[in-house]
């Protein structure tokens, strides 16, 4: 029979609302369970952030739901699917065309996530700073939280309401299992949800979007927490909030900063809480960034990023690869002329050791334990 577990901020059982009905519907609860079954079996989902509608082949707007720069180079799209409510709040067309590749990648097998890059109602900006200064938006955790009542309070009835207008009616139209990451990278300090907003306000504001959601039925949704490079559990909002614990961390093991003993620590860390604690981890967000100088690492200097800096890592640990996937940021060639730094190969690529980054991406796509979309489809329906 089922543990039930108490939420003790609002006295209100964890799986089932006051209104009676269950936080997860039955479809939710399978996909978590699939989730779970992919660690235990130890195998690992490679994500893309919109791999479908942002790319270096395809342009970063994409209207073709059926291309992806991974699938160019492999013959499959990524497992796991995240798109962000930003791209929605600034381009209704482009929010169409996601929203139906999003139902397509379901239909294809894929799981499907999104996180939120929340611009402030004054600022216009998700950065704590701007320009060297602090953003006039800097303080809006604390303005959030200052007061429960939604009438009396304009910045949360402002929050509350881009969740009604925005997050609400996509969740709802999707109609399928969402593992929704808000208010990423909080230990840090650049965006205005950061650390600087203190744990105990950083909490509130989590725990009161999660209550919201569900008080306004929806059901579908798998709660992700992710702080950036460092676990820190002072900022965590609870296990009753929670059901994936992420982690983003770029460059992994390979600056002095942040060397591989460190990466291993903090995979590590975040493995073992959500084993002891019955939750799913997930390394959120990747990549192989250019240098605070400029200078291009991926592919030019780490053609083999992937297998050496990712998946060899996290096969050679296994204690700290217990993740059911693995995301890369996205693709995105802003400016249509091949300027950017990539986080995957494409189709073309003609930068320094694109050969070898290609040859290297299908190495990684072919070992035992990453996961695709087509794997997915038959994992789910055998």
């Amino acid at each position: 029979m089922k543990r039930i577990l108490f939420i003790v901020w609002l006295s209100i059982p964890l799986y089932v609302l006051a209104n009676g009905k269950p936080v997860r519907n039955a479809e939710t609860e399978k996909l978590y369970s699939q989730l779970k079954q992919l660690v235990a079996d130890k195998q690992i989902m490679f994500g893309m952030s919109n791999p479908t509608t942002i790319g270096f082949t395809s342009g970063p707007h994409n209207p073709d739901y059926n291309t992806s720069d991974c699938k160019d180079i492999t013959g499959d799209h990524p497992a796991f699917h995240e798109s962000d409510f930003m791209w929605y709040e600034e381009n209704p067309t482009f929010m169409e065309w996601d929203i139906r590749a999003m139902k397509e990648a379901y239909k294809r097998g894929a799981v499907l996530g999104y996180c939120w890059h929340l611009r402030g109602p004054a600022s216009g900006h998700f950065y704590a700073m701007h320009n060297g200064e602090k953003s006039v938006d800097y303080d809006l955790v604390q303005k959030i939280v200052s007061n429960p009542d939604r009438q009396q309070n304009p910045t949360l009835d402002w929050y509350l309401s881009r969740i009604d207008d925005l997050a609400i009616p996509v969740f709802k139209e999707l109609n399928c299992p969402i593992v929704f990451r808000p208010f990423h990278e909080m230990t840090g300090e650049w965006f205005w949800w950061g650390k600087q907003a203190g744990a105990e306000n950083y909490i509130q504001l989590f725990r009161l979007t999660v209550d919201y959601l569900r008080e306004q039925g929806i059901d579908n949704l798998l709660y992700c927490w992710a702080p950036d490079k460092f676990v820190d559990f002072s900022l965590y909002p609870g296990d009753d909030y929670v059901d994936v614990l992420g982690i983003d961390i770029y460059e992994p093991g390979m600056t002095d900063f942040y060397p591989k003993e460190k990466l291993i620590e903090n995979l590590t860390i975040l493995c073992d809480y959500a084993a002891a604690h019955d939750k799913v981890a997930a390394w959120t967000e990747v990549g192989c960034r250019p240098t605070d100088e400029g200078v291009s690492r991926y592919p030019e200097q780490y053609p083999d990023f992937w297998t050496t800096y990712v998946w060899d890592i996290l096969t050679h640990y296994p204690q700290a690869g217990r993740v059911a996937w693995v995301a890369s940021w996205y693709n995105a060639d802003w400016k249509n002329d091949r300027s950017a730094s990539p986080y995957i190969p494409y189709k073309g690529m003609k930068k320094k050791n694109s050969k070898k980054a290609i040859a290297n991406f299908k190495k990684m796509y072919n070992y035992p334990n990453s996961v695709f979309e087509k794997d997915m489809k038959k994992r789910i329906n055998p």
